[in-house]
This record gives C-alpha cells, structure tokens and sequence, in this order.
C-alpha cells in the first residue's frame, strides 16, 4: 500500500514537474517572440515623421503653393483617460466636423484592440492644438497645410490636396496629382523608450530615421499674364453670355505652358466641379482652326502645290447623300489657298483633303500626335477619340475639324508644330524639380529648347505662315490686331455633339495662332463654349485672344 502511495506521488510530481515543463516551453519558446513584441509596445513608441511637401514656384521664382504649420494629431490608447468618444466631442467644438472628416481611420481605431496609436490626417492651428495638449492620451506633432499667395490664381494648372478613401490627404489633379509622389517626399520614423506614463525616457537611446522632404517644382506660369487671362476669360464670358472659356498659351520652342485658365460661368458652376480641367479632360471638335494643318499637310506631302486653284468651289459639293457647303452659303469660284484661308472655305478644304488621301492624311495625322496624349505633366488628360472607319464623307469634314474629336491641349500641341518651324515638341508646365535643378532651387533658370521631331518642312512653314498672316490683314478681323507685331491665326466654330447628333444651338467657338509670324513669343487657344451673342469663332473668341495678345506683346 504504502509503495502504491510512494508510486502515485512520484508520477504526480512528475505530471506536475511536465506541465510547468510544457507550459514554460509554451511562453519561452512558442510565444516568445509575440511577447517580445507587446513588451517592446509596452516600453517602446514609434512615432512618424512627416516631411514638409514640396513648393510650387512660378518661372520668376514666386511661391504659387507653399506651406504653412499645422499640427496633426495622434492619439494613443493606454494614455486615455477618458472615453474617446467624449474626447471626440471636445475636439469637434474646436475644430467641426473632425470627427466626420476622418470618421474611415477611427472606426477602424476603435474597433481594432491590437491598435494603439494612431496620426489623423486633418490639420489643426496651433491654438487649437494648445487647448488640447492637456487631454491624457493625445499628442500633435507638427505639420502643413497647402497656402496660395496668390489665392486661386492658376488654380487649372496647379491642382489640389484631398483625402483619397482611406483618408489620407494626397494630390489630385494638374500638378499636385502628376507629381504626388516627387512633392509629398518620404515619411521618417523615431523608434523612443517610453516609461510607464507613456512619456519619452531620455536617457534611453533612440532610432532615428530622418524624413526626406518633398522636392519643389519650377514652372513656366507667368504670374502677370495669367492674370491676364482669367480676368480676360471672365470679362468673355460675361459679354458674351457663354457657358465657359477656356485659354492656353504656350512657348512655341520650349512646349512651356506660360498661362491656361478654365473659367465656367455662374450658371455652370456644378460643371465646373465635375470637370476637372477642360483643357486636358474634355474632347471637342475644332472645327475651322483646324484648317492649316490641313494645308500644312497637303503642301508637305506634294498633295498639292502653292498654286492650287479650287475650280469646284463655284458650287456646293455633294457626297452620297451629304452636302458640303459654306458656313455663310457664299461660293468663292477659283479660290487659291489664301482665299481658302481667309474664306474659310468647307468646299475648298474638302477638294484638298480629297488630294491628299486618306492614307497620307492618317500618316501625318500620327506623325502631329492627334491619336494619343500628349504627354503634359498634368493629372488628368484624356486620350482623343481615333477613328477605325473613314467613309469619304468623313474625310472630307475632317478638311474643317468636324467628325474628329480632340482635346484642346492636343489642337495647340500641333498648331504649335507651324510656330515652331516643322517641330512638334511636348507641353509641359514644369521646366525642373529641385531636384533636377543642378543650380539649386533659388537661381532663375535658362529655356529648355526642344527640338522634338519634324514634321513639315521649311518651305511648308513659310508658305502656311504666309497665308495664315494673309488671312489675318485681309479680313474683317484685322481691326483687333492693335500691336505692330504680326499674326499668323485662324477662327474656328463647331457645332456641339449630344448624344451623338449635332445640336443646332450649341456651338464651340475657337481662335487659334501665334505672334510675330517669324520666331513667335508664343502660341495661344482661346475657346468660348455656347456663347449666346454669336456662335462664330471670330466675333467671340478672336477679341479675347487680341486683347490677351494685347499684354502678350508688352509682357513677354
């Protein structure tokens, strides 16, 4: 009996002695690195750095987007003393809506027990953060948020800063969206012992991984001249009762854009909201400013020679079913392609484009980029509509820019191809990072000349520059031209597209060209949507391009 008792005690102590075996065998083995890991939460804290985002400067080195301090909040469980939704409360006394605004990040704060700590994305001023530094479990750290010296000045090309759908504030659109990632930077981190109030313990050392700021970005905006052109856009708008306009300008041997505005009237407003930016978003059909490249072609490619004479342009021209005719229903018998330009003839154009054939128009049509973006640095831009079936109709109002569908900073792109001496070369808005910049951030810098690929021939851009001057001196439109300085230009009206039919009140009016004729400071679009005064090119949107040209001339 008692050996039994003495057997039964040995594989007690035994069993016992195995299970505190295994079970420290559990913690110190298995789940040792899960407890390393909350004794490091414990005792240690990690705290991301935010980096300053990059500025935006205008070519003469002025700040168009800088930065100003704020101060983001972080708040970390263990610390709290109070219940959080009562922490909330008080914020958003402070600062309304807070906790709307990041309501994404702390739904998921609150629901997830492993999470401790967490940084929210909405700006704080200084006195606000004061008020709340006192609240257990909440810090700030130091941040920005995005100002504009210049208040909305340039606000099409510049872009913006909102939460994508995890909440966090990134840019969208024009520059701030196309190089998020150059001006947002790179995050650091410090990895601090913390006692047991959560507190930094200094005599403990500490991680450091410094942030890397966001690089600052140098454009060609001219401040002055894209003064101009909002104000000039907003006074069109209003003379004219148009839904909006829209202007581009550009350097014709650098591709910089100097100054693009879209302006929407009143009316419109809500478009103005979905539509981001209309001159790299929205597809339209030039209509007759797309005339001279039209010529351009035909004379490069020997389609036709400088003394074409339309013998057919004494009547209408009937194609299956369709008839071409005249915006005015006037006939111009033996028109030369001066004549052609000036009149802005459909007949004539039609004759061209029939001369030089679908295949070589197609080619060349490629060859100006008119089938594929651009390239611009801006957020945003839309690849045009390229046509796979070309009926003879077709071809034939492509001669006058309708049944193509661009966008206007595609239309510039290629009319810039004349300004340019044969050269198409890509728009941009930055000229350098300052990154890129070998002179360092604060020097002013030299044009970038771009030579990009040729596309017509010399003797192609004397003889379209010379019809093109012509057209301007010898029309009705040669009282706006005030400066001493020539203008090779054309006007142009379409008729607006809905829902796949023409519609027959809305119109876009357009005038397009670049000044002097001979080594042009610049190449400029103006666009007037739907005006209500008159829907032609050349009574509404031609005055405006003058009276920008106007301070062009003095400014440039």
């Amino acid at each position: 009996m008692f050996s039994k008792r003495i057997s039964f005690l040995g594989t007690a102590i035994f069993v016992y002695f195995l299970i505190i075996g295994l079970r420290l065998y559990y913690w110190q083995i298995i789940k040792s690195n899960e407890l390393k890991k909350e004794a490091i939460k414990q005792t240690h804290k990690l705290e991301e750095i935010q980096p300053t985002r990059g500025k935006i400067y205008s070519f003469d080195n002025f700040p168009l987007v800088q930065n100003e301090n704020s101060y983001l909040l972080s708040i970390y469980k263990p610390n709290l003393k109070e219940d959080l939704k009562e922490i909330l409360q008080k914020i958003d006394q402070i600062h309304p809506d807070f906790s709307e605004e990041n309501k994404i990040l702390l739904d998921k704060f609150q629901s997830n027990d492993q999470q401790k700590w967490i940084t929210l994305p909405t700006p704080l001023k200084k006195e606000n953060a004061d008020l709340l530094s006192q609240v257990s479990g909440l810090s700030f750290q130091k941040s920005f948020f995005r100002f504009y010296p210049e208040d909305k000045l340039a606000s099409t090309l510049l872009g913006q800063l909102a939460k994508n759908e995890s909440g966090l504030i990134i840019g969208y659109d024009g520059l701030e969206g196309y190089y998020n990632r150059q001006l947002e930077g790179k995050s650091g981190y410090i990895w601090q012992n913390k006692d047991a109030k959560g507190e930094t313990n200094l005599s403990e050392k500490t991680w450091h991984l410094p942030a890397t700021n966001g690089q600052d970005l140098f454009t060609y905006i001219n401040r002055s001249i894209q003064f101009e052109v909002e104000q000039k856009l907003q006074q069109g708008i209003e003379k004219f009762q148009a839904d909006s306009a829209f202007a581009i300008i550009m350097e014709p041997q650098t591709g910089g854009i100097i100054a693009a505005s879209a302006t929407f009237s009143s009316s419109m407003a809500t478009q103005s909201a979905e539509i981001h930016n209309p001159i790299i978003s929205t597809l339209f059909e030039p209509g007759s400013i797309f005339k001279p490249l039209v010529v351009s072609i035909a004379l490069d490619s020997q389609g036709i020679n400088r003394d074409f004479i339309c013998k057919q342009c004494n009547q209408a021209i009937t194609i299956g079913k369709y008839t071409i005719n005249n915006w005015d229903k006037k006939f111009h018998p033996d028109s030369n392609l001066k004549d052609v330009i000036k009149n802005s003839d459909n007949i004539g154009m039609s004759y061209i484009i029939k001369e030089i054939g679908l295949d070589k128009f197609l080619d060349y049509y490629q060859k100006l980029g008119l089938n594929k973006k651009t390239g611009i640095d801006l957020q945003g831009e839309i690849n045009p509509k390229v046509k796979q079936n070309w009926p003879e109709i077709d071809l034939a109002t492509a001669s006058f820019g309708q049944g193509i569908a661009i966008t206007p900073i595609l239309m510039l792109s290629a009319f810039n191809s004349i300004a340019n001496d044969g050269y198409l070369i890509k728009p941009s808005v930055v000229k350098q990072t300052s990154a890129q910049s070998a002179l360092g951030s604060t020097k002013p810098f030299v044009k970038l000349i771009q030579k990009g690929n040729k596309i017509f021939d010399q003797k192609t851009i004397e003889e379209i520059k010379n019809i093109l001057e012509y057209s301007v001196n010898s029309a009705a439109i040669a009282h706006l031209k005030t400066t001493n300085s020539s203008v090779c230009a054309k006007s142009g009206t379409s008729q607006v597209v809905i829902k796949g039919v023409y519609s027959e009140d809305e119109t876009t009016a357009s005038y397009i060209g670049f000044s002097p004729c001979q080594n042009p400071k610049f190449t400029m679009l103006v666009t007037v949507k739907n005006p209500k005064t008159s829907p032609w090119g050349v009574s509404t949107a031609a005055p405006i391009w003058y009276e920008i040209a106007d301070r062009l001339d003095i400014l440039l």
